[in-house]
């Protein structure tokens, strides 16, 4: 028996239903998408190609919004170690500012002094305060004042302040007062004010608000108080 006795039927042709290509079907241009081509065993393997893309824009917004948070974190912590650095560093920036100030004004007096006279006791003086203001000046530089050897990688110092031992509350002027190297040239400036008995509210002009003066009138009061003071000493 010939096989023509018996015609073979062709295949029926596959009928896609396109009811949701508005929504699922590719765009124009595109290839037709079926997923039985890539079928593979794999129910996974009829999925939207695009699955693979949701791990990827996980790891980007987590990158990303750890970088957000470490910069608004830093932002706040710098801000906040600024406040209260600066109001701190203010402070002994004061106090340094006064030791140099005094030991500057005393030896320019000297100086002037010395030049005039021309005697040893004051060319003496002279090269002792000049020593000493170079050595204020190199102590209290700011990278030794902020050295880690008074204070510590957070900032807090390492030097004892009389304040927290007693359980006060301390405040910037006690630290700065308990800082070693200004401890040390504050007792410095204080004995060489005894020594030239100067006053401190009185070159502050505090004086003025006690008692309302004239001018020739707080001349004259200023002359009578730094009687005590060596009469070739001039400011």
């Amino acid at each position: 028996m010939s096989s023509s006795t018996f015609p073979l039927s062709s295949p029926e042709p596959t009928v896609h239903n396109d009811d949701f290509d508005d929504v699922f079907g590719s765009e124009p241009g595109s290839p037709p998408f079926d997923g039985r081509d890539n079928y593979d065993g794999d129910m996974f393997g009829l999925g939207n190609t695009e699955i693979s893309d949701i791990p990827r824009l996980k790891e980007k917004h987590e990158t990303e919004g750890y970088r957000d948070g470490v910069t608004k974190g830093k932002a706040e912590s710098v801000q906040k170690g600024f406040d209260e650095g600066y109001g701190l560093g203010a402070v002994l920036g004061l106090r340094i500012g006064r030791v140099i100030g005094i030991l500057e004004g005393v030896c320019a007096a000297v100086s002037v002094s010395a030049k005039k006279s021309e005697d040893a006791d004051w060319l003496e003086e002279k090269g002792r305060l000049e020593e000493l203001l170079k050595n204020a000046k190199e102590e209290l530089k700011t990278e030794k004042v902020f050295a880690r050897e008074w204070w510590g990688e957070d900032g807090i110092w390492k030097f004892e302040v009389p304040e927290e031992k007693d359980g006060k509350d301390v405040v910037f002027p006690d630290v700065a007062a308990a800082h070693p190297l200004l401890k040390k040239w504050h007792s410095i400036v204080e004995e060489e004010m005894r020594r030239w008995s100067l006053d401190t509210e009185l070159m502050e002009g505090n004086e003025e608000d006690v008692v309302p003066v004239r001018p020739q009138m707080k001349a004259d009061s200023v002359e009578q108080k730094i009687g005590t003071v060596k009469s070739d000493l001039n400011w």
